[in-house]
């Protein structure tokens, strides 16, 4: 995709009055700056700036502090005029940064960059999720699961891996995607970008043409996860008064990639509030926001939308939502053959020894005389303490006897 630098204020689809308000807070922020530095916090053209300046200086909000004789580069300060039309704006929002794109930009990128049906087939799944002990019958209900775009409901029982094979779902996309720096609905400016979900493509990033708009950030496909701490208002454009900017909601950022709302019931809220806050925009693929100051705006709903629980879908969602998601499945107990693939699996892990027969104990005395089912948790879990009583006591390097394996075990489950 190649979106090209603006070359006039028409083309960058703002405001002039966006436009000189951002610019008087970089030059509130750093003193003084020259016209390429300017641009270069802007990310715009100089072309684009130069005018604005010229503005500022007509205002009397902006002056020059050194000619360009002698070979000095030009640079601007604020008046005291402009330092107090500074500190009023900052006082009302605290966004510093590359200027933002338009809502409407916004949309079409979104709408441009959408995960295609049927995009992701066998191999890519399969080699997504290469480093997890995984059946072929998941595999086969996984991949037309995302295929289709819908919200996927994934259950079981602690333990059995739903998140730890959700948290794999964004390595199936390898493409770049562009994250815009903030987006402006009318004059109100809101971040996009955040590193802790969207990791720069840096092998692009250096390849990137002097032309391209420096607004917009190369990226993975995000992955955003959240579980029992995730609250109602962060998927609502929500104003922060100590910073005095605004946030992006969740759904926002996670746009052209992953939402995994794991721990689904355990959220300090109704999970019927959830869903109501739902069903809308799994609907009409498009979510509805508004601004503090009442204006309402839409964006797209494009997103794979997973939910994740160990507890009872009936219990906590009615038959008219489960209906709306696209695909329901259940991670039970495992197989002895894949169960083994994970004891062995854990065993090179920990840099165990282990006779084959202290397997064939694991499944046939714990399990079967605890009654606890063949989930991949346990392997794992029980091994890495039976690690640790090892290295305690000296035994490093020995092979692991039915002693310790048991200790271990006693040490793990309640009894």
């Amino acid at each position: 995709m190649y979106l090209p630098k603006p070359k006039t204020l028409a083309d960058t689809g703002l405001s002039k009055e966006l436009l000189l308000r951002l610019t008087l807070r970089h030059l509130q922020e750093e003193g003084t700056l020259s016209l390429p530095a300017l641009s270069d916090r802007l990310c715009l053209r100089g072309s684009v700036v130069e005018p604005l300046l010229q503005e500022l200086k007509m205002l009397q909000q902006v002056e020059v502090r050194a000619s360009g004789r002698s070979g000095d580069v030009i640079r601007y300060a604020l008046t005291a005029k402009g330092q107090y039309e500074a500190q009023e704006l900052s006082a009302r929002d605290g966004y510093l940064g590359p200027a933002p794109i338009p809502l409407e930009a916004y949309n079409r990128l979104v709408l441009s960059q959408a995960l295609g049906e049927r995009s992701i087939g066998r191999e890519r799944l399969e080699q997504a999720l290469g480093d997890i002990v995984i059946s072929q019958e998941l595999i086969n209900t996984l991949g037309p699961a995302l295929n289709s775009r819908r919200p996927l409901l994934i259950y079981g029982h602690a333990g059995t891996g739903k998140s730890f094979l959700c948290h794999r779902f964004n390595k199936m996309f390898d493409e770049t995607i562009y994250v815009p720096h903030a987006i402006a609905v009318q004059n109100t400016i809101i971040p996009i970008f955040d590193p802790l979900y969207h990791w720069r493509a840096d092998d692009l990033m250096h390849d990137q043409s002097e032309d391209m708009d420096g607004r917009y950030v190369p990226c993975k496909r995000p992955l955003v996860m959240v579980g029992g701490e995730l609250k109602l208002e962060a998927l609502e454009v929500h104003f922060d008064r100590q910073s005095r900017q605004y946030s992006a909601p969740l759904q926002m950022k996670a746009n052209n990639g992953v939402f995994l709302i794991d721990d689904l019931g355990r959220q300090g809220f109704a999970a019927d509030e959830l869903f109501n806050r739902w069903i809308v925009p799994m609907e009409e693929r498009r979510d509805f926001l508004s601004l503090p100051n009442g204006l309402h705006f839409d964006i797209p709903f494009e997103q794979i939308l997973v939910f994740s629980t160990n507890l009872d879908p009936q219990a906590i969602a009615d038959e008219a939502f489960l209906r709306r998601l696209g695909y329901k499945i259940e991670l039970g107990a495992m197989s002895p053959a894949l169960y083994k693939n994970i004891w062995l699996m854990n065993l090179e892990k920990y840099q165990l020894i282990a006779n084959e027969s202290l397997f064939d104990y694991m499944v046939n005395e714990l399990h079967e005389n605890s009654g606890k089912p063949l989930i991949a948790c346990y392997p794992r879990d029980i091994l890495g303490i039976a690690r640790d009583i090892m290295h305690f006591n000296g035994q490093a390097g020995e092979p692991l006897d039915e002693k310790i394996l048991k200790k271990a075990w006693s040490m793990y489950c309640v009894h």
